[in-house]
């Protein structure tokens, strides 16, 4: 028998968005209405946070519940990352949580990094949660062709950075995505803050740790 996931019951998925919510908007991972996260339920349908909140004051009744068309099926208008985050869930169907950030120390990186590049690995934990951190093409929030590059920069990682835009990470469960996320961001800030003079893991050591990555 498979076993049943912690997203079985809708109202405990509510109370984990609102919980991780306040988490990311309080550590500054998002400011003002920036960002977006989304559990996926046993059901096959998707919460989502709603368009125009902040994520530290949203509510339980305003989340924004669809169908994997991104039909609403209750709730406020959803985020306009709609196709975003069904695309990860479609591509992934072991994750079952999705955050996506605008962290400041990522987004500058991904501002600056080649396209189709990976950033440089500088601790063991994030070769071992995330795996390789590609940075994707830009593409206009809220299109198909973001959702697409999510898709791709996720497939065989955790966590995926968006050209001049910010962070998405996946996990199986939102403290997994979460964590991702915060993973991504230290590694930008080690970047920088060392005057991008950080050595970076070897190739090895990160194929290596790549390997305890759990997708």
């Amino acid at each position: 028998m498979e076993k049943r996931t912690a997203y079985a019951d809708e109202r405990a998925a509510r109370r984990e968005i609102i919980r991780w919510g306040r988490e990311i908007y309080e550590q500054g991972l998002v400011k003002g209405s920036g960002g977006n996260l989304s559990i996926r339920l046993d059901d096959g349908t998707v919460l989502l946070t709603p368009t125009g909140w902040f994520l530290g004051h949203m509510t339980e009744e305003c989340l924004s519940h669809v169908d994997m068309d991104g039909n609403l099926l209750e709730g406020e208008k959803p985020t306009k990352e709609v196709p975003l985050h069904l695309n990860v869930y479609r591509e992934r169907p072991n994750v079952r949580a999705v955050c996506h950030t605008h962290s400041v120390y990522a987004t500058a990186f991904a501002s600056a990094a080649e396209p189709d590049s990976c950033m440089p690995i500088y601790t063991p934990s994030v070769a071992a949660k995330v795996g390789p951190i590609l940075v994707t093409n830009f593409a206009l929030p809220g299109s198909v062709e973001l959702g697409e590059n999510v898709r791709r920069g996720i497939r065989c990682s955790n966590g995926t950075l968006l050209s001049n835009h910010g962070v998405v990470a996946v996990g199986k469960t939102m403290a997994d995505a979460v964590s991702v996320a915060n993973e991504i961001e230290n590694n930008a800030m080690i970047h920088f803050i060392s005057g991008r003079t950080a050595k970076p893991l070897s190739d090895e050591v990160v194929a290596e740790l790549n390997k305890k990555v759990t997708l």
